[in-house]
């Protein structure tokens, strides 16, 4: 490897000092400066013809490969790029899907995919994949409405959650979730007609700023935010929440006397609110 890593000085010359044998080339490509006979190729020869007649062209792009980085770290991130784009791709629904089987439940088939699970309007059970198999239909169905969608510890990203917009969901959990972030928090305003409970314990990349981006959920009651390392102030941002909506109930933080409230204890099917169910969800069996 180390003689063709010395031979790339030598070939960049050589590529650069190629014979110019047809008029013309100069003016398709003006960066070439023609010195008598010889003629400078631009740096990068993506206008030369690879017609065979200049072996240092194959020469040169077998030398990037052989000297492309290889190390364990490279390889890592080579591999976690692919799986971004897998994971950004199976989490995006198309408008014609949409219009074909409806938005909440093309929605509840991103969830499932990703490994969550879901419940609709006037349904006791969860649903989720079992194996490869994803128990919903495929055709639209009137007045199916999404309610509860549980992506614990799923890999939902912030191009997922477009997926949410236009749909009837009323609790979303994303404990656990390893990619959400500030930019993530900021896009539930799309929902926030509809979004009432809000479960984000555990996702280590939010901070104050996204925890402050919630005051646009107008309509949520519930808001767990256990186990944010990254959020040095959710006292003060839930006491901002607080002011800002007094009907929301804030779980995972000490608040100010004033601002203290006591969360009722029965489940959300007996009461309307939803106060333990991102700890029912926590019993989540493994996907």
């Amino acid at each position: 490897m180390s003689c063709f890593k010395s031979l790339r000085p030598a070939n960049r010359i050589w590529s650069r000092l190629f014979l110019c044998q047809t008029r013309g080339y100069v003016e398709r490509d003006p960066r070439a400066i023609k010195m008598g006979d010889l003629m400078f190729e631009p740096e990068y020869n993506r206008h030369m013809p690879d017609d065979g007649k200049t072996p240092f062209v194959n020469l040169n792009k077998m030398l990037n490969v052989v000297e492309a980085d290889f190390d364990k770290e490279s390889l890592k991130q080579f591999m976690q790029r692919k799986i971004d784009v897998n994971d950004i791709a199976e989490q995006r629904v198309d408008a014609k899907t949409k219009e074909k089987i409806g938005k909440d439940l093309a929605a509840a088939y991103v969830v499932v995919k990703s490994g969550g699970r879901i419940q609709f309007a006037g349904m006791d059970r969860w649903i989720e994949k079992k194996g490869s198999h994803i128990p919903l239909p495929n055709h639209n169905i009137p007045n199916l409405k999404l309610q509860v969608a549980d992506l614990t510890g799923s890999s939902i990203r912030y191009e997922g959650l477009a997926f949410l917009e236009g749909t009837s969901i009323k609790m979303l959990i994303l404990r656990d979730c390893q990619y959400i972030d500030d930019f993530c928090l900021s896009r539930l305003y799309k929902i926030s007609n509809t979004l009432e409970f809000l479960d984000i314990s555990g996702c280590t990349l939010v901070t104050d700023n996204g925890l402050a981006a919630l005051c646009k959920l107008r309509n949520l009651k519930g808001l767990r935010i256990n186990d944010l390392p990254n959020a040095g102030n959710k006292a003060l941002i839930a006491a901002y929440l607080l002011d800002e909506n007094p009907e929301l109930n804030v779980l995972g933080v000490d608040l100010p006397l004033d601002h203290d409230k006591e969360m009722p204890e029965t489940s959300p099917e007996e009461s309307g609110q939803y106060s333990d169910s991102s700890t029912n969800s926590s019993n989540k069996p493994p996907t």
